[in-house]
């Protein structure tokens, strides 16, 4: 996945077909946050293989957006539209969780994930969320200062006392 930067970025729903390249892609991810939290994921973990994925691209609930450059995937996004019912506490809204985005390494700066996460924009106006949100490690600076520039704020800070490394 070695797509020329300055490429056009097509943005489409995920296929069956795209599987093998997404599982490639989460292979990317799973370094990611290996690397970055030895602790807590073992080493070369894969969140989906192919499999899994075209299991997920069949699903109601979850659903995956690619990035093309040509007729190379170069970038995925995995979302799912949450809806919380009002309650006691909380209003009755919805918003859609970006589980997961990736660009290959090779294809970052092209302007892929920008392409992506304007797509799921739109599908979340479309479906009347209120929000788009998505979690993000603290090690992964380079993610999160992507996410400010693409107008994502900080909604919570999640805090953990580490008491052993293993």
């Amino acid at each position: 996945m070695n797509a020329d930067k300055k490429s056009e970025i097509n943005v489409r729903e995920a296929e069956s077909r795209d599987a093998d390249a997404i599982a490639e892609l989460l292979i990317q991810v799973g370094e990611v946050h290996s690397l970055g939290r030895p602790d807590i994921y073992k080493p070369h973990m894969i969140k989906h293989d192919a499999d899994s994925v075209r299991e997920l691209i069949r699903s109601r609930e979850t659903k995956a957006l690619v990035a093309e450059a040509g007729d190379e995937i170069i970038g995925e996004l995995i979302y799912k539209i949450v809806a919380r019912e009002e309650d006691a506490v909380y209003k009755k809204r919805s918003w859609l969780y970006i589980d997961d985005i990736c660009v290959d390494v090779d294809s970052r700066g092209s302007g892929a994930a920008k392409a992506l996460v304007s797509r799921a924009e739109e599908i979340a106006k479309k479906e009347g969320c209120a929000s788009m949100e998505l979690n993000c490690f603290a090690f992964n600076e380079r993610a999160a200062a992507f996410y400010r520039s693409v107008g994502f704020t900080v909604q919570k800070s999640e805090y953990e006392k580490i008491f052993r490394a293993e």
